[in-house]
């Protein structure tokens, strides 16, 4: 939800899906390996398992992360060489932990655990909760495909508590660091009108779904120089105003969605044929629809509530309607 600010951008109420953490991530800890040793052996230290890139979850009676004592994990993986320190809560440290492909779900925790799909189980855990599971499964996606250097090919090993990898060749030595691809995601307007697009039919998107405009921001370029080089390239509008409206961390595996309102330039749309199966401009009757039946079959919806997508959608909404 967001509330309006007149003369100025909305801003949500209660953060998107994956932000609003509050974990004490005690980054200064990282480069320290005696305190991360002992933290790895406390008793009171928890562990957060991913199975792939699933995280295993409690599901009864509510859903909460499935967070383990090390003595339930030490059977299945070295935990010294592969726990990724998340940071430090009020009773203990957190850590997430990759588990082998083979682990089922009854294998850890005496409760009712399960290996959830984020996108499904990221909806029906507290706001510090979903922001833990977006930082767990970012860095164990980046730990799984970078263990050899960028720079010589040689193996890397972790380093800094699982915040950074080095090259196990000691005549080059790169470090390597966590990275997070920035993508501006806008909702395009004009005279009480927005534009959606539907992307192609590769894409899987369900039948009815439109979306914001979206894409990468280059390198040397600005989130405004992003969103109106995208806007021209998928849908051959030029656009005026573009004005920030909130950031969502996105763990598919490591993005930060930027979300914008551009205003576009007169012109008619046209679109990239390889990017997208059709634009149109939506009045705000229809775009009214659309968001309050995100979940049904029908000729025109928008993205779950999960998405910044969707949020964009129902802020511009509400800014139309005051």
């Amino acid at each position: 939800m967001s509330r309006n600010h007149p003369g100025g951008p909305v801003h949500p109420v209660e953060p998107h899906t994956f932000a609003g953490g509050d974990l004490d991530r005690s980054a200064h800890l990282r480069s320290d390996p005696k305190r991360i040793a002992e933290l790895l052996e406390a008793g009171s230290s928890r562990f957060l398992p991913f199975r792939g890139l699933d995280p295993l979850v409690g599901t009864e009676p509510e859903p909460d992360l499935g967070w383990l004592p090390r003595c339930e994990l030490d059977a299945l993986v070295d935990v010294e060489s592969a726990a990724l320190f998340l940071g430090l809560e009020h009773d203990g440290a957190r850590f997430a932990l990759a588990v082998p492909e083979t682990v089922r779900d009854g294998d850890l925790g005496s409760r009712a655990y399960a290996f959830q799909g984020v996108r499904e189980v990221a909806p029906l855990l507290a706001v510090p909760e979903a922001s833990i599971v977006a930082l767990g499964r970012s860095l164990t996606a980046w730990h799984a495909t970078h263990g050899y250097c960028s720079k010589c090919g040689a193996q890397t090993s972790m380093a800094e508590a699982g915040h950074a990898r080095r090259c196990t060749d000691v005549q080059c030595g790169t470090v390597q660091f966590p990275r997070t691809d920035p993508v501006v995601i806008m909702l395009i307007h004009r005279e009480g009108l927005c534009l959606l697009g539907r992307a192609i039919r590769t894409r899987r998107y369900p039948p009815g779904l439109h979306s914001c405009l979206a894409g990468y921001v280059e390198p040397g370029e600005s989130i405004e120089e992003a969103v109106r080089r995208e806007t021209w390239e998928e849908a051959g509008l030029k656009v005026g105003q573009v004005r920030y409206h909130s950031s969502q961390p996105w763990p598919f595996p490591s993005t930060l969605m930027i979300g914008c309102f551009a205003e576009a330039l007169p012109g008619e749309a046209r679109i990239d044929a390889s990017e997208l199966e059709s634009v149109r401009w939506f009045t705000l009757v229809e775009l009214r629809e659309a968001v309050e039946r995100w979940d049904e079959a029908r000729a025109l919806r928008v993205p779950p509530p999960l998405t910044i997508a969707h949020q964009l959608a129902r802020a511009w909404l509400l800014e139309r309607s005051g």
